[in-house]
């Protein structure tokens, strides 16, 4: 296992993911219309790779240590009841998600911010959603049970082992900042008119 650091664009909100491997969590290829809308929402195309996907780390957030710029630390919805899309206010910089509350242990990394050799992540399992890629050659979808069984695994684990830190949320289980909910108008400015039919 090892450690890699992660920073926001800016490099204001910084941090580790310790203890990486392929045991602790797994990596996969969002390329789904939210985490597009997500990102541009932010302004942070830059977040996204050539056609459109987010690399993302799933892992326990116990992993997970902000040990600069915490009160940067900001969180984005793109509805009400929206994963919670979290990242650094000073720069607009993509960073986590999580579900709405911590009882699910589980938290995603995005690995554009992460510092180090990435083989430590082990392979990407995963490819979710491929079809709303930007145009280009055929991105085939596989994995997506596989990594959602990986996560309830963790889940389980992490609870039996009462491995439940996380830096999203408070000890009453509430998020330790307020979301920023989109509009509808937000959102479907946010979401490319190739994606929307």
């Amino acid at each position: 296992m090892t450690t890699l650091s992660f920073a926001c664009k800016c490099g204001t909100l910084s941090g580790v993911l310790r203890d990486v491997s392929p045991k602790v969590g797994s990596r996969v290829m969002c390329y789904c219309k939210d985490c597009q809308a997500g990102a541009r929402a932010l302004g942070a195309d830059f977040a996204l790779n050539d056609r459109g996907g987010t690399e993302i780390f799933q892992t326990v957030p116990s992993h997970i240590d902000i040990t600069q710029g915490q009160d940067h630390l900001a969180c984005l919805r793109l509805s009400p009841n929206g994963l919670m899309r979290w990242y650094a206010a000073c720069c607009d910089t993509p960073m986590f998600n999580t579900l709405a509350t911590p009882k699910l242990v589980f938290s995603g990394v995005a690995t554009a911010n992460l510092r180090g050799d990435l083989n430590d992540l082990g392979p990407v399992i995963a490819v979710n959603k491929g079809e709303c890629a930007t145009p280009g050659a055929e991105i085939k979808n596989y994995g997506y049970l596989r990594a959602g069984w990986n996560i309830m695994k963790r889940n389980l684990a992490a609870k039996l082992r009462g491995d439940c830190k996380t830096p999203f949320f408070d000890d009453t289980g509430g998020p330790v900042v307020t979301p920023r909910v989109l509009s509808l108008e937000e959102r479907k400015a946010a979401t490319l008119d190739h994606l929307t039919g």
